[in-house]
């Protein structure tokens, strides 16, 4: 049995934008220097409006007067436009002032964008606007957000996280962490997304809930997660098909929505750190409205006895947002092998 939350939370810093809101470590990121600014002014070459995430091509001089460009990497679009960015935000041509932490150990002129400022003065970041809505709801039902708290490890994860972060881990589970290989092996190199627990607790996507007579239906905007958890009775198939989200049945606590989820499919990284996925995998959910009508608390219960060698129970807190829309991921394939080094 070995701890491993150092190692987690080096590898997690590694991986996340230290300035603005992208999504969790993306296979380019580690080798991302986050103590070294490049800024510069620059014309846009190319403006990849794509998934997983959103690509600047531009051009300038160096030192010598000499015409080179640099290649900046941003979050996904759905933070994008969160963060009061649209398709249009920027077109071939444009005259920008960049800020942005460089890759280091290639040769490559490759930086991840910490802020550009257009002709205009208009500032572009990647950090979630606060809502503006005031109103409530009755129940659980709506568009919700993950709320960042001062306890999250990092500005990509929840506080919950910092929690998981602490619980040991199996030999296997080591193992599983020390053969890792972040540009091979991480998920999002092939659309194929993270783990339940990942898209519970990144404040940086939307959840939206629908309520029916026979199910309730999560979706998160985090590659198009989607989760039927049915509440008509039945229980988990004996022989179902296990899937990165598992299988989930459901039942109403009063006014709180109890979920178990079983059937995990093997995942090589469904927390975004290279521990893998297990067989026993099982986790449990209780949705509950707030007092304030404004929030909900979601207690989340976890055990996987391949990899954790202790379970794992946290609280996560989502805030109701009716006044953000909630957009599609439609990761490209092509976007998201881009930047793997070979």
């Amino acid at each position: 049995m070995q701890h491993r939350a150092a190692l987690l939370i080096s590898t997690a810093l590694a991986g996340a934008l230290l300035v603005g809101v992208p999504a969790l470590a993306h296979h380019s990121y580690i080798r991302i220097d986050r103590n070294s600014v490049v800024a510069f002014e620059a014309t846009v070459l190319d403006f990849q409006w794509r998934n997983p995430h959103v690509y600047i091509r531009v051009g300038t001089v160096n030192e010598n007067g000499e015409p080179i460009e640099w290649e900046i990497e941003t979050g996904s679009t759905p933070i994008l436009v969160h963060s009061g960015w649209s398709a249009d935000s920027l077109a071939v041509g444009d005259v920008i002032s960049v800020r942005a932490h460089p890759e280091r150990g290639t040769d490559r002129r490759y930086a991840v964008l910490q802020s550009l400022t257009t002709q205009d003065g208009t500032v572009l970041r990647q950090g979630i606007l606060p809502s503006q809505a005031t109103e409530t709801t009755a129940d659980i039902s709506g568009v919700w957000k993950s709320r960042l708290e001062p306890g999250a490890p990092i500005e990509v994860l929840s506080a919950l996280f910092a929690g998981f972060m602490q619980v040991p881990v199996t030999e296997a589970g080591q193992a599983s962490i020390d053969t890792y290989d972040h540009d091979r092996d991480n998920p999002t190199a092939v659309c194929s997304g993270y783990g339940l627990l990942a898209g519970l607790t990144s404040p940086h996507y939307l959840n939206e809930i629908q309520i029916l007579d026979d199910r309730v239906i999560l979706r998160d905007e985090w590659f198009d997660a989607e989760r039927i958890i049915y509440t008509d009775g039945r229980k988990h198939p004996a022989d179902g098909e296990r899937t990165r989200l598992g299988h989930s049945i459901g039942h109403w606590d009063g006014d709180t929505l109890v979920v178990d989820t079983r059937l995990f499919a093997p995942h090589r990284s469904p927390f975004g750190i290279g521990l893998a996925s297990g067989l026993g995998k099982h986790v449990v959910e209780r949705y509950s409205l707030n007092e304030d009508g404004r929030s909900l608390s979601v207690e989340v219960f976890l055990e996987d006895p391949e990899f954790l060698a202790d379970s794992f129970s946290g609280t996560l807190n989502w805030d109701y947002t009716p006044d953000f829309e909630f957009y599609r991921y439609n990761c490209d394939p092509e976007v998201a092998t881009r930047f793997s080094l070979p």
